[in-house]
């Protein structure tokens, strides 16, 4: 049984998994290849379609940089944001326009809402 939170105004929410007794979430583990040549856009934001395998059009999909990651991308003033929309995964890269590919860890994880 999912737990009701935040009923009225004609919202609610079905938290699942701890929250819910449901014995948590299951979140897959999967990589991203961002390639310097797809970014698309004049200035910042700039944007890219990937393919992450397991994407629903339920998931959210959370990058996770290595440390060595962060160092560079805090070094060339760079941040990422996704959005999925109806299974169709898009990374944006705020700050500089990203100028070497890269690969780095993605975490998919199913909302139930």
């Amino acid at each position: 049984m999912a737990l009701q939170y935040g009923a009225g105004g004609g919202i609610s929410v079905a938290m699942e998994g701890p929250f819910g007794g449901g014995g948590g979430a299951a979140v897959k583990l999967t990589q991203v290849t961002l390639p310097a040549a797809n970014w698309k856009g004049a200035e910042s934001p700039y944007s890219q379609v990937v393919v992450v395998d397991g994407v629903s059009v339920s998931s959210k999909v959370d990058l996770q940089p290595s440390v060595e990651q962060l160092e560079i991308f805090h070094d060339k003033d760079i941040a990422f944001s996704t959005e999925n929309d109806r299974g169709v995964v898009t990374v944006y890269a705020i700050g500089d326009k990203p100028s070497n590919d890269y690969t780095i860890q993605a975490s998919i994880m199913e909302v139930i809402a």
